[in-house]
């Protein structure tokens, strides 16, 4: 329970960032601003580096746990289709970016345009892909994760476009496109993994 406190400040410091970014544009959020904003010492955040890509990789963690906390079991069970997993573990993903929309819409369009973020972007991609496996039981671990992480940062980013220009009160588009980007990627994991066609899931469609 000691580290609480420094949950608290950090996400208050998140929260803020993403306030200013909402209001400013990503490029224009200083570590000033956002501890004035926040209340809270900079120390909470933690890393090193260019200040918007420690911004950028505290707020990677942070929707990596919320998207853990939001799976239920039948997200953890191995005996069900690894797409319907990975379809609920995007999609608690999205329910945690969705609670700053504005903030994270604004984070999403100035990173490609501010490069120490771009560069920590990278990385953090695969990262937060590879415990996205972990978490619905799948391993990330060679020889045939890195592929998986690569074909799930695909799925991701798809999605991730489509979610910027879904105005739906459900995320009915982004859903769709979430599933359309799962069965492509499925289809080619069935088609270069040893064993595919017969790991594919029974909601994929039979040809």
């Amino acid at each position: 329970m000691t580290d609480a406190p420094d949950h608290a400040a950090r996400d208050a410091l998140l929260d803020a960032a993403l306030d200013l970014a909402a209001e400013h544009g990503w490029r224009s959020v200083s570590a000033a601003d956002v501890v004035s904003r926040a209340g809270s010492d900079l120390k909470a955040l933690g890393g090193c580096g260019p200040f918007r890509a420690r911004l950028l990789g505290a707020l990677a963690e942070r929707t990596d746990r919320k998207m853990r906390d939001g799976l239920d079991d039948d997200a953890r069970d191995t005996s069900l289709p690894v797409r319907d997993r990975l379809f609920e573990a995007l999609m608690a993903r999205l329910d945690a970016l969705s609670e700053h929309r504005a903030g994270t819409l604004a984070m999403l369009r100035g990173v490609p345009f501010d490069p120490p973020s771009a560069v920590a972007a990278i990385p953090l991609l695969g990262r937060s892909m590879a415990r996205t496996l972990q978490a619905v039981g799948e391993s990330p671990l060679p020889p045939f994760g890195p592929l998986k992480v690569k074909g799930l940062s695909w799925v991701w980013l798809a999605t991730l476009r489509a979610w910027t220009k879904d105005d739906s009160s459900d995320m009915s588009v982004t859903m769709k496109a979430l599933d359309t980007a799962l069965a492509r990627a499925e289809e080619a994991a069935n088609s270069f993994l040893p064993g595919g066609r017969r790991r594919a899931s029974p909601s994929a469609p039979e040809g």
